[in-house]
């Protein structure tokens, strides 16, 4: 079903109606190998390709990315670069723009300028869209082919803010005020909104409704549900099931048509089922169990997620390769996650999940973050507990976490010395040409 939002005012671009067609995606975080498994990270992959193939379908004017399109800012490995280029390819060989943003997961560690959403820009894969700073102020330039906060295309304009966490209210107070209306105009943000979901980086929607004298619509990313906000303020959701959590979450990419008023769709594309369970077993029978999970319907090759509630003198004698036989047999499953929890008539439930130790130490710290309230940082917290368990450099610590909460100011460029080594610095190269810096 289409849904249709009135516009007080009809838009015009050189006195003839405005007409386009995009699509608006965000949250696709390309290369996470979930649970460790090798076809989740495939799975990551054909959702981002399925929703650029359905661009190119309808042939729409751009692609709006809202950010997060990778999963590990400084773990890319070469098979995940290969998917995000040979998927981005096909938009570039149908003549599609790619506008993005870089979101918590794509923004680099440390004092580095250089993403790789920067390298898919420098490739002329993305156009990747975010404000610089100069002596702290902000400057909202035009893309120029490299960089830029903003893009006009022929029937749009398009402005664009990275990920700032915690600073992200004053940036959108002081991008306000540099914002220039011009056709059918864009603001595409990876950010949060309050209410939704209480995860670290959202904004009161104050903050974003200041933008619609000179904004037509929003476009966010951050927060892995769809929502839409007073016709305004657009959020797609994630395109594949990045935690169990979310499973209840409608969720997809926004396919959106302009012509005298605003028409979108929230295509929910295709992605892996999951099945999650939780079984009492009171005494051995198997049968029993199986007809269980014979009641329960699923997907082709779907995840499991069973949780088995037993009582300790039980789980003492549950065959728990036969338990796995039976499920595998019932669902056959891509993987199956399982959990036990015990009890007895001193105690209360105990999990224990059969995960790594990595996953533990992830759920562990995750579910310590989220009752303090920090958000999604636990890849951070872990590298950053792995500086000072390797290799403790006090230097090093110091980095980290001045990247984490840097404000406005850019790194300045260091003086070159004339005297000391020239080394090439790949990053620089990018930035200005193949040059080298000294050392």
């Amino acid at each position: 079903m289409a849904y249709v939002l009135s516009k007080k005012e009809i838009f015009y671009r050189n006195d003839f109606l405005v007409m386009l067609k995009f699509v608006h995606m965000a949250d696709i975080h390309l290369g996470y190998r979930q649970y460790n498994c090798e076809e989740r990270l495939i799975d990551f992959a054909q959702a981002f390709l399925d929703a650029v193939k359905f661009a190119i379908e309808k042939k729409v004017d751009f692609i709006l990315i809202a950010g997060d399109l990778f999963h590990k800012k400084n773990e890319i490995d070469p098979l995940t670069l290969t998917q995000a280029t040979k998927i981005l390819e096909k938009a570039k060989k149908s003549g599609i723009p790619v506008i993005a943003v870089e979101g918590n997961h794509d923004s680099t560690y440390f004092r580095e300028s250089f993403s790789w959403l920067d390298y898919l820009s420098k490739s002329g894969l993305i156009i990747n869209l975010k404000p610089s700073f100069d002596e702290g102020e902000m400057v909202i330039d035009e893309w120029d082919g490299e960089s830029g906060a903003y893009v006009d295309l022929d029937c749009a304009r398009i402005y664009g803010m990275k990920y700032y966490g915690s600073l992200s209210e004053k940036i959108l107070e002081e991008y306000r005020k540099r914002i220039r209306r011009r056709d059918f105009t864009i603001f595409m943000a990876h950010v949060g909104v309050e209410g939704y979901m209480d995860i670290y980086g959202c904004v009161n929607p104050s903050k974003l409704y200041m933008l619609r004298e000179r904004v037509d619509y929003i476009a966010l990313g951050h927060i892995h549900r769809s929502f839409v906000e007073n016709d305004f303020i657009f959020n797609p959701g994630s395109l594949e099931t990045c935690d169990i959590s979310e499973l209840k979450f409608d969720r997809g990419f926004f396919y959106v048509e302009v012509e005298d008023e605003i028409r979108y769709d929230l295509i929910r594309n295709r992605r892996r089922d999951f099945v999650v369970l939780r079984y009492e077993l009171k005494d051995l029978d198997y049968d029993g169990f199986r007809r269980f999970l014979k009641s329960k319907k699923s997907g082709k090759k779907p995840v499991v997620d069973l949780t088995l509630s037993v009582s300790k003198s039980i789980r003492r004698e549950v065959d728990e390769d036969r338990i796995k036989r039976i499920v595998n047999e019932v669902f056959d499953p891509l993987l199956v996650r399982l959990k036990w929890e015990l009890y007895d008539s001193f105690f209360t439930a105990k999990r224990i999940d059969t995960e790594s130790r990595e996953s533990i130490e992830k759920s562990v710290i995750g579910d310590l973050l989220r009752s303090l309230k920090y958000g999604d940082i636990v890849d951070e917290v872990i590298s950053l507990k792995n500086v000072f368990s390797s290799n403790f450099k006090i230097e090093l610590v110091d980095r980290f976490i001045e990247d984490i909460i840097r404000g406005f100011k850019e790194e300045k460029v260091e003086k070159e010395s004339t005297d000391e080594e020239e080394v090439w610095d790949w990053r620089k190269a990018y930035d200005k040409g193949i040059k080298t810096r000294k050392r």
